[in-house]
């Protein structure tokens, strides 16, 4: 039976699974004759790596109901019919769904050869992997993907590859647009995004952070009492004083009484805040800049690895969108980097950073660049195909219709070279 689009997305997780299934002996051969035929190609990437694209029919309504709803097709309403119908052209919206088919292949250390099958952004077998998720046979599919591998090497023989990729439909493919040019097309847009933002903090932001204005002085020494109020002069910008009870510490009564004008202390606010794995720097005496110093580096009698995450003041989901407060040490003295580039972390990064600047604190942004690119719309997008996952702020997939058209024209798409070896 021939496969289609339907058939081949069944094997495929719902997210970007990287636990592969483990190719039993059959499957094994057929991964090796999938690989043997694409190593006639030049690699497209390390470890031996082979990209091409492939194609595969969509299936026929009836195939894409019976798989979808549970209703039999001529028992269901007109409404069941309709809103499968308008899902089935919005999953599968050519006669071609097309694929990103990727194979490598190494000998690792000990002569072990090591083979990894990919279909888009999904690891769906391996051999010799020990990450493996148990067996699967996956006949049908590799017999597809040999098929059409095949039919890439004749075609790049032939010199018609390259015609053949230019006729893919801009939904299967990968490219980049201007933030700017997206928001001419979709100006809506433009105003959701900035209002995330404090203009008068951006402006404030501009003045404090620009690379050729900057001018850093420094901190003599680094205690932890110094860390911890750099960090409560952030909590308090973002509105961050939290009620909850700080995380595996309790704060003596002198201590209260020392930030007495404040329901709490900054250590309070840090362990109620923070990441939490702090390789034992609750244990560092507040004003001792030695003690800071030898914890820092790894030393007794503070340090105790627990994560190694002490820089971490607002941890997520990701440690790619979480903010980071890092005291540098220079041999002119100690100042302070504050980091959260990240799309949805931003607008809070300028407001801590602007608070540090107002309470007297030496402080840059590493990421000042990115940060403002994003604001001005300078940076780029990143335009996925419609069977690839985009959750980030910085991707998108091609709209439809007119507007979806003129994007197009605006992106700058990925090319590929394929060649055959030696020739």
């Amino acid at each position: 039976m021939k496969l289609n689009a339907q058939d081949i997305n069944c094997y495929l997780p719902a997210t970007d699974e990287w636990r592969s299934f483990k190719a039993t002996e059959h499957t094994e051969l057929l991964i090796k004759k999938l690989a043997e035929i694409l190593d006639q190609l030049e690699p497209q990437g390390i470890d031996n790596y082979h990209l091409v694209f492939v194609s595969a029919p969509r299936p026929t309504f009836r195939q894409y109901f019976k798989h979808h709803v549970d209703e039999p097709y001529k028992k269901a309403s007109k409404k069941e019919t309709d809103h499968a119908k308008k899902n089935y052209i919005e999953e599968y919206p050519s006669l071609h769904t097309w694929f990103k088919l990727g194979i490598k292949h190494f000998l690792r250390k000990g002569g072990e050869e090591f083979y990894a099958l990919f279909i888009n952004s999904h690891v769906l077998f391996t051999i010799n992997d020990s990450n493996s998720r148990g067996e699967l046979d996956g006949s049908d599919v590799l017999n597809w993907a040999i098929e059409e591998a095949q039919k890439v090497v004749d075609a790049v023989r032939a010199g018609t590859y390259k015609e053949i990729l230019d006729s893919i439909p801009y939904c299967y493919r990968q490219g980049k647009i201007k933030r700017s040019e997206y928001w001419k097309l979709f100006p809506s847009h433009k105003r959701a995004f900035l209002s995330n933002y404090n203009q008068h903090e951006i402006k404030a932001f501009r003045k404090n952070f620009d690379p050729k204005q900057l001018n850093v002085r420094f901190l003599p020494d680094m205690t932890a009492r110094r860390y911890y109020e750099a960090c409560a002069v952030i909590y308090r910008a973002l509105e961050r004083n939290r009620k909850c009870s700080p995380y595996r510490f309790t704060e003596s009564d002198a201590e209260k009484a020392h930030y007495n004008e404040y329901s709490q202390t900054p250590k309070e606010m840090y362990y109620a805040n923070a990441d939490g794995r702090d390789d034992g720097l609750v244990n560092v005496p507040l004003d001792d800049a030695n003690a800071f110093e030898d914890w820092k580096q790894y030393k007794s009698p503070y340090y105790e690895f627990n994560g190694s995450h002490p820089w971490e003041i607002i941890p997520s989901f990701s440690i790619s969108c979480s903010m980071h407060l890092y005291p540098v040490k220079t041999d002119k003295g100690y100042y302070f980097d504050v980091s959260g580039d990240s799309a949805g972390r931003a607008p809070e990064t300028i407001i801590a950073a602007n608070a540090l600047v107002r309470a007297g604190l030496p402080v840059v942004v590493s990421n000042y660049q990115e940060i403002i690119s994003r604001i001005d719309g300078e940076d780029d997008l990143k335009v996925y195909p419609i069977n690839k996952l985009a959750f980030e702020e910085n991707i998108i997939h091609l709209p439809k219709g007119p507007k979806g058209a003129a994007l197009a024209e605006k992106t700058v798409w990925d090319t590929y070279d394929f060649k055959v070896k030696n020739e």
